[in-house]
Formats: C-alpha cells, structure tokens, sequence
C-alpha cells in the first residue's frame, strides 16, 4: 500500500495545494550517489545534450536555445544492475498512485550535469510522437547538495498560474506523469547534477 506522505504537494500557500508529484525522500543514499558519479566519470562517456527531434548536425548554439546539458548514458550492464532495479521499483510504487500501468524501461538511464555557464532545459513535456510515445513516468533523482548551485531549479506545471518549485534535497527522488510540463531554469553559479530515468509501456489511449 502507498502512503500518502509520499506524495509531495509544492505550493507557496498551503491552502491551495498546486502540482502533485511521487516523491521519495533521500531514496539514495550518499553511498549509492558516489557509486554513480564514479560510474559516469570512469566508464561511460558525457556528450552534449540534445531535446527530441533535434538533429546531430545543428551547432551548439542552436541545441543550447532549447537546452545545456552534459549527458552520460547509462547501459543496462552489470555495472548498472543494481540502480536500474532499485529505481524501477520505485517507479512501481509510483504507478500504483498515480494508477499508471508500466512494464518496461523506455530509454537509457541519463546521468545529467548541468553546467555553472547557463545549464539549462527549457518546458517540455517528456512524451511525444514516435519512440517517445511508450515513456508514462519520468523520474529525476536528485544527485547535487541543495546549497552547492544556484538557479537550476526544477519546475513544473499542471496549468496553474505559477509553476512549482520541487525539492532539491541530495537524494531525493521525484516521480511524476510524462504529460505534465516541466524545465530546468538556468544555472547562475556551481553545477546540478540528476539522474533520469523513464518507465512506461503501451501509449496511453
């Protein structure tokens, strides 16, 4: 059964109860987050992020309109097993509250830095036309101290006035639908680093 403490709702006034998302306080632990930052700086390379449908030959000033980030894919191997499943149940627990049925992994895991000169992603939603269409639930795990950068806040919009501010606590993880509209503002000093992951399964009808 899913407790309701999991489900953290941001709003500047408490009576007016904004955005819903699946959150996990410090799911991971420091232990697993330096397992993952080894595991990104040793064995799988960082190429410059790109958002769906962007082409391989634009220039990097045209990819950073929409977006600037670093981004190591992790395989499933034996060296990632282990995140791969601990994070799938946690999206397990997510799909049972937000009634969501999932059964597979529907991309690669993203381990993602944001860098200190303007690391940003602009709104989006995380579902689209193509191969895209099977992702249900996105994932972010938080894998940066909350007071190590400034800006890079994750926001997200369920069409309220204002957008809401989610947590940025080192190991916390949020959980939310793949159709609701999120960003990433621009980092001002230090850098974020996250980990992305999506679940899903037949497109929604």
């Amino acid at each position: 059964m899913i407790e309701y403490n999991n489900l953290y709702y941001d709003s500047c006034d408490t009576t007016d109860l904004k955005v819903g998302v699946y959150y996990k306080k410090q799911g991971l632990s420091e232990s697993d987050i330096n397992k993952l930052t080894e595991l990104a700086e040793d064995k799988y390379p960082f190429t410059k992020g790109k958002t769906s449908g962007q082409s391989d030959d634009l220039s990097d000033k045209e990819k950073f309109k929409t977006n600037k980030r670093d981004i190591a894919y992790f395989p499933y191997d034996e060296n990632t097993k282990w995140i791969y499943d601990k994070l799938f149940i946690y999206s397990l627990e997510a799909s049972e509250f937000f009634n969501i049925e999932i059964d597979i992994v529907t991309d690669l895991m993203h381990y993602v830095i944001y860098p200190e000169d303007g690391g940003h992603l602009t709104w989006h939603y995380d579902i689209g036309t193509g191969i895209i269409n099977r992702r249900k639930l996105a994932m972010t795990v938080q894998l940066s101290d909350y007071d190590s950068y400034e800006g890079g806040e994750f926001e997200i919009y369920d069409g309220n006035t204002t957008p809401s501010t989610l947590p940025r606590h080192k190991g916390d993880i949020i959980i939310f639908p793949t159709y609701m509209l999120h960003r990433v503002t621009p980092i001002t000093s230090g850098e974020r680093r996250c980990l992305v992951f999506w679940t899903g399964g037949k497109p929604f009808r």
